[in-house]
């Protein structure tokens, strides 16, 4: 049986983050059938502010009303269900969030910059879910006119979240790590980043998770867990900083090394206080933070990965080399070499990676190429679609000096860049990009080479366009990240194409959203079909794309994945 941690919970982290000031708070309807939400009937107005009779959301709303838009000398108790969680500000420990009077309420109130328990900052990435039930104090008003809230900047905080305080609801241990091979998560930040999902939600990539094996799970006859006693060949464990049960990770039904089935007898094979490398996607298993079933395997045990080497880890130096001097060197799985070339024998469909890299000064085989250092495997046809490599596609790999049968291999292959398409690892998004045919440019901004969460300025594109990103009226700056592969533009964000010719449209097609259809363009009429933004009619040779949503969380985003621009002439 699972083992639930119910001290996690607090942890999970919501659709929408806010931070202090970040973004202008929306009106409290805007959660209306008419504005996406769903149609609930809510609650009459109960309670009397007091700690014994909180109000409930809609006497806290009414009670707003009467108050006006000046913030309440009283301070008032207010309890409701989250409807759109928060996360706490690095800075000022508060965290802003709307509650209703039941998860799915078209009537909220907003709990704006609310402090932790007692008035007591929350530490950085504390997170109000939805559906926790929450009681707030503090002084409270009609913001504007139109958004019954609390007073901001402190004034207010959480009594309780779920019957209990907020430093009651904290993980055991600090959170650390990136969750790349470089640098894996730890169990706490496993956790953490777990349960930003919603329940059955499978993350999006692969993460690397670190930590030593504070137990393993076993089936009711006291065999390790490897289901239908091999046929599914994985196992199940639990894994801890110090191999002790505070602030430990579920790893469920795990691959062993190599991503192959675990041997029979695997609990001779894994013992408590081993040091394991998991690679794996995360998911929420209704309250447990955990590794998703058949997307997890054992990267490394006690530094030895699959067939007993050592785990090899990028050194600071990457030796640039011809295919000749790879070919030349000697096996190391220590030393790494970036080679450029063109592909060459690849196959439709291949998800492993495996082709030919020729340059002028000769050939060799590729064995598995990764997207990142260490990343996941059998993955190659996203790399393709996200990268554009085709046959004779020049890119440029790094790798180490292997053989297989007496033929020489790029090993450990990870990409890094392809010509004419800006992926420059090394100094990202900072290349021309952009594919030109005709009167158009195709820009795939997950080929560009951002970072994660990269904050924007200008893109030059091949043909000399630039596009230029600014926040506008917003705190937060237009990002690229990877989630979604696509750039952000927050409401007041926006987007200034300046061409040499003139634009007759431009062409937006979103990742997921498209801030509800509230975008406008200067000059240009806009027109929206699902995903797909429109800006025809510019005649100009400079267009700005902004983002007019007021509201706030992730609806109220443009994630622009690709962008296309046809010119007049």
């Amino acid at each position: 049986m699972k083992k639930i941690f119910r001290n996690f919970m607090a942890f999970a982290i919501a659709a929408m983050a806010f931070t202090a000031c970040e973004d202008v708070p929306a009106p409290y309807d805007v959660f209306a059938p008419e504005n996406g939400g769903e149609e609930v009937i809510d609650n009459v107005a109960q309670g009397t502010g007091t700690a014994d009779d909180p109000f409930n959301v809609a006497a806290a709303i009414a009670k707003c009303q009467e108050i006006g838009t000046e913030p309440s000398t009283e301070k008032f108790y207010v309890k409701g269900v989250v409807v759109t969680g928060g996360t706490a500000d690095a800075t000022y420990g508060n965290a802003s969030f709307y509650i209703g009077d039941s998860e799915n309420a078209s009537s909220v109130f907003y709990c704006f910059q609310v402090l932790g328990s007692e008035g007591q900052k929350m530490p950085a990435g504390y997170a109000i879910n939805k559906g926790d039930e929450v009681v707030v104090y503090g002084p409270i008003y009609n913001y504007r006119g139109n958004t019954p809230e609390t007073a901001g900047k402190g004034a207010a905080y959480i009594v309780t979240i779920n019957g209990k305080s907020t430093s009651e609801n904290q993980p055991a241990g600090e959170a650390k790590g990136s969750g790349t091979l470089d640098d894996p998560f730890n169990a706490v930040a496993a956790t953490i980043e777990a349960m930003k999902l919603s329940s059955q939600q499978v993350s999006d990539k692969a993460y690397y998770i670190k930590g030593k094996v504070a137990s393993i799970a076993v089936d009711k006859n006291g065999n390790v867990q490897n289901f239908d006693y091999g046929t599914f060949g994985n196992a199940s464990f639990y894994i801890s900083d110090d191999g002790t049960e505070a602030g430990q990770f579920y790893v469920y039904r795990s691959l062993y090394l190599g991503n192959k089935k675990w041997e029979k007898g695997a609990g001779d094979i894994l013992k408590v206080g081993d040091e394991v490398i998991v690679c794996a996607k995360l998911t929420m298993y209704y309250e447990t933070p955990e590794t998703a079933q058949g997307e997890t395997y054992l990267y490394s045990l006690n530094g030895k990965t699959e067939g007993g080497n050592d785990n090899p880890q990028p050194s600071d130096e990457v030796k640039k080399v011809t295919v000749a001097e790879f070919n030349a060197a000697a096996e190391s799985n220590d030393v790494w070499y970036q080679l450029t070339g063109t592909v060459k024998n690849l196959k439709d469909g291949d998800q492993y990676g495996n082709f030919d890299l020729e340059d002028e000064t000769g050939s060799v085989y590729v064995y598995g190429l990764l997207s990142e250092k260490g990343g996941e495997k059998k993955k190659f046809q996203e790399l393709v679609a996200a990268k554009g490599i085709k046959e004779g596609s020049k890119i440029t790999i790094n790798g180490t000096r292997g053989s297989y049968d007496g033929k020489i291999e790029v090993m450990n292959a990870y990409f890094v860049s392809i010509e004419g398409n800006g992926g420059n690892n090394d100094n990202p998004g900072t290349n021309p990009g952009g594919e030109v045919s005709g009167k158009t440019i195709t820009v795939t901004f997950s080929t560009l080479g951002f970072e994660n969460a990269q904050e924007l300025s200008t893109i030059t594109l091949v043909d000399g366009t630039t596009l230029t990103f600014d926040k506008g009226d917003n705190n937060t700056t237009p990002k690229y990240y990877n989630s979604g592969a696509a750039i952000r533009l927050y409401p007041k964000n926006s987007v200034t194409v300046n061409a040499s010719k003139k634009i007759d449209n431009i062409v937006l097609t979103c990742s997921s959203n498209n801030a509800e259809g509230q975008v406008a363009a200067s000059p240009g009429s806009v027109s929206v079909s699902d995903m797909t933004v429109t800006v025809g009619s510019v005649n100009a040779n400079s267009v700005k794309i902004s983002n007019t949503h007021t509201g706030t969380g992730a609806t109220s985003q443009l994630r622009i994945a690709t962008l296309v621009i046809t010119y007049a002439e």
